[in-house]
């Protein structure tokens, strides 16, 4: 059972290696500064190539164990099977999946708006909300409603500026919130690419305290948002990696356990060499049993 489920399990521990080892880290300097974004994504092309090379590396050495397993003979004499089994498939369809994700990394939305979602929501919900304003828009808006003269009163600071901007955008926050329910939901309309765009969107609907970008805890509650849609984005990327690596090895398996073996003429004369030499030691081992004999006295 381990051996027919060995390429899965190396398949796994060599991604999970890749993520939480090879795979360089985003952070939201880099994604405002052009040249480190653009060391950042040299870097990470680079370890993605190696993250395959692994695989292929990794696949090859568990093909020919387990093709030795099945049909015999020495691992070096099964490198040939192990090779097309590992190179073809994994080449072909794991490195299909690879290219068209950096080409188009929208497709990742397939897995991290559901997996991924799933994964952040939870403190993506308690940041979002402790970063937008809650003014309550629904009581509000009733008392505005009921007002005796002006149905529409511009209400003015002490400075003497108009304050019915402010709160309609106090307002758009908490309706935001109303509206889906749950501020996570948010966290799905923002990747890496679009984080800078959307954070300031968000400015104008954020509290007073985070409105600054140069206050220590508004830089806190950006980096800990922008950690969070990297992670949603790499799950979704890594969903993408396990899926389809998954669906590989259990082709390659099929593979393997179905079509048969196909042995050299000198390993055939090794196996019956080995075959005789082993029947001897029995017929000898027999002929010494029946030979013997056993005297009994008094």
């Amino acid at each position: 059972m381990i051996n027919s489920n060995l390429n899965i399990l190396t398949f796994l521990l060599t991604t999970l290696f890749y993520y939480l080892s090879l795979k360089p880290k985003l952070s939201y300097d880099d994604m405002i500064d052009s040249k480190k974004y653009q060391n950042y994504s040299s870097n990470n092309k680079l370890y993605l190539a190696v993250y395959f090379f692994l695989i292929l590396l990794v696949q090859f050495i568990v093909n020919a164990y387990m093709i030795t397993q099945t049909c015999g003979g020495s691992v070096t004499q099964n490198m040939g099977a192990s090779g097309r089994l590992a190179l073809i498939p994994w080449s072909l369809i794991f490195g299909s999946i690879i290219a068209v994700l950096v080409i188009y990394p929208g497709f990742k939305s397939a897995f991290s708006d559901v997996i991924g979602y799933y994964y952040v929501s939870s403190s993506a919900n308690k940041l979002l909300v402790e970063l937008l304003v809650n003014t309550h828009a629904n009581d509000e808006l009733n008392e505005e409603s009921t007002s005796s003269n002006n149905p529409n009163p511009i209400k003015t600071d002490q400075s003497g500026g108009g304050t019915e901007e402010k709160k309609q955008l106090e307002q758009a926050a908490d309706m935001i919130v109303k509206i889906c329910g749950n501020a996570s939901l948010l966290i799905n309309q923002i990747v890496p690419s679009n984080f800078v765009e959307f954070w300031s969107m968000l400015n104008p609907l954020m509290k007073p305290q985070y409105q600054d970008d140069k206050t220590s805890e508004a830089q806190e509650k950006r980096n800990a948002l922008f950690e969070l849609v990297v992670t949603r984005d790499n799950v979704g990327e890594a969903m993408w990696y396990i899926y389809t690596g998954l669906l590989i090895s259990c082709i390659v398996q099929m593979k393997i356990s179905t079509r048969g073996c196909t042995i050299d003429p000198d390993q055939m004369a090794k196996n019956y060499q080995n075959y005789v030499t082993e029947q001897e030691a029995a017929n000898k081992k027999q002929k010494q049993a029946t030979s013997t004999v056993y005297t009994i006295t008094n």
